[in-house]
């Protein structure tokens, strides 16, 4: 036999080996393909599914992939519904939030600062403009006793003094909506307050606080005399009522009425005291808002601060007064 034709013959024999391994390893990687295309998922029937593929009208459900083995080896989470991604971002929003909390209070005392200073420049812009109040106060008193003093005499009151007095009283109820504007937002600092330190106590793992006194507390010091209405049936008639509480507590001997404003007053020999009663109202779209405003002056010492003790009983009777709550005027 030529050595051309033993060379043809052991290629021969070297075919069936080389096709052998060409199927064995074709078959290694189709099995290995399977292995790594296996998904188990769940249907929205709670259906379990073992396939080599998902569905289209699947693909948002969570899945996973298994190996030869039927180990998980990979996890691809589904696609989350509005509310749950609306519930992660939030999630998201009060982990800023705290790491926030965290940086910029070491402490309950640093928080407490923090507030005082808040309620303090509030309660600042609430006494600048009682000031300015005060001072528009006695011009319109002024205003009035020339007008009461016409009327008396029988005389004509003059276009000019009327457009006055209407302007006065129009600064006055709107310097009134500005002294509702910073008394509520003390009431929203205090309440923020609350909140932000029960979650601070929770992030430091600190106890609970003590619960507040039940009488006699700071929420009776800070109750602001307001009382808010949108009907306007409901608003007149508060406004009446408001009128007559006023009234009950004010000598009657002077007072100034007008829409949406009474000014009133007590005297006695300790103090001259200023009732005050407005309707503020910034929009027709907004609630119309009736705040009662007390204010007092020391006859020796001219000091602002109210020596009789019925003050702050008034302040706190004046909403259920208003609304109808109580009944308990004095007459």
């Amino acid at each position: 036999m030529s050595s051309r034709a033993h060379s043809s013959q052991a290629r021969a024999q070297q075919r069936p080996h080389a096709a052998l391994w060409l199927l064995m390893a074709l078959g290694l990687a189709s099995t290995t393909a399977l292995a790594q295309m296996l998904y188990r998922w769940v249907d929205d029937q709670g259906t379990v599914h073992y396939t080599d593929k998902v569905p289209p009208n699947q693909a948002d459900k969570a899945r996973s992939r298994l190996s030869e083995q039927g180990m998980v080896v990979e996890r691809v989470p589904g696609k989350l519904s509005a509310a749950e991604l609306e519930q992660a971002r939030a999630a998201q929003r009060q982990q800023a939030a705290d790491q926030q909390l965290l940086r910029r209070y070491r402490t309950i005392e640093d928080m407490e600062l923090a507030r005082a200073g808040q309620i303090a420049g509030a309660e600042a812009r609430i006494q600048a403009k009682r000031s300015q109040m005060r001072d528009q106060t006695r011009t319109l008193i002024a205003l009035y006793q020339d007008m009461r003093s016409l009327q008396q005499a029988d005389k004509p009151v003059p276009i000019d003094l009327m457009s006055k007095i209407d302007t006065a009283m129009t600064t006055i109820r709107d310097g009134y909506s500005d002294i509702i504007t910073n008394e509520q937002q003390k009431q929203v600092i205090q309440a923020e307050f609350a909140e932000t330190l029960a979650r601070f106590r929770v992030l430091r793992r600190l106890p609970a606080a003590p619960p507040e006194p039940s009488s006699g507390s700071q929420a009776d010091v800070d109750t602001v005399p307001l009382v808010n209405c949108r009907d306007q049936a409901q608003c007149h008639a508060y406004w009446d009522r408001a009128v007559e509480y006023v009234r009950t507590h004010s000598d009657r001997e002077f007072e100034v009425l007008g829409t949406g404003l009474l000014i009133a007053f007590q005297d006695d020999e300790r103090e001259t005291r200023t009732f005050t009663v407005a309707w503020a109202q910034k929009a027709a779209d907004q609630p119309v808002q009736i705040y009662l405003d007390i204010q007092c002056k020391n006859r020796r010492t001219a000091s602002l601060l109210c020596a009789d003790a019925t003050i702050p009983t008034m302040r706190q009777g004046f909403q259920a007064a208003v609304t109808g709550e109580s009944s308990t005027h004095r007459r």
